[in-house]
């Protein structure tokens, strides 16, 4: 993570790296660029906290639902520290309000039922949580330049071209979901709050 003081209206702008995840209760602006990946921006209206997660589930999932499938653990850790961070400065998971972008554009090789399986994962998460679904944009063949103020819970996306070449986050993405699908097989430990 990155941060750069006075980006917008004098507000410090946190930049987050696939396989990131960051959380505030300050007046900020969270930057990321997602292409496979799935970005989740989560927002409690009452406490005017929020966060941004990047990360990716790597695989195809099973027909048996994302908690009984050893591929989503991957991606239910990841929203699970996001989520504590929330439960730890007071707020309520059932309060959560939620904007998510990504799964889109193809990197590295990954195959299209990986997409169609991060986009299955994370409305199953969502509807089985109970955390309400406020914004998507899924899917696509593009690249989306993403920037979330979490004391408003806004979202803004820009569509990007495909310029593999020149860009930093392609590169780090791809390095990201590499490494996701090496170590897969790595079992994570997380809580799921009632």
């Amino acid at each position: 993570m990155i941060k750069t003081d006075n980006y917008r209206e004098g507000l410090p702008l946190y930049v987050i790296y696939p396989g990131e995840h960051f959380f505030t209760d300050q007046r900020c602006y969270v930057n990321t660029v997602s292409g496979s990946c799935l970005v989740l921006c989560l927002y409690d209206p009452h406490l005017k906290i929020g966060g941004m997660g990047h990360f990716i589930v790597p695989g195809t999932l099973g027909t048996e639902g994302i908690y009984a499938d050893e591929i989503a653990e991957h991606g239910i850790y990841n929203i699970e520290l996001l989520v504590a961070d929330f439960v730890k400065r007071g707020g309520d998971r059932r309060s959560l309000k939620a904007k998510i972008f990504g799964a889109g554009y193809v990197v590295g090789g990954a195959v299209s039922g990986v997409v169609n399986s991060n986009i299955r994962f994370i409305h199953e998460y969502l509807q089985r949580e109970a955390i309400e679904l406020m914004a998507e944009d899924l899917g696509g063949n593009f690249r989306r330049y993403l920037l979330f103020k979490p004391h408003t819970g806004e979202a803004f996306r820009k569509t990007l071209i495909n310029n593999d070449s020149n860009s930093e986050f392609v590169k780090l993405e791809k390095e990201y979901i590499d490494s996701a699908f090496r170590n897969k097989e790595i079992k994570t430990n997380y809580l799921l709050f009632e």
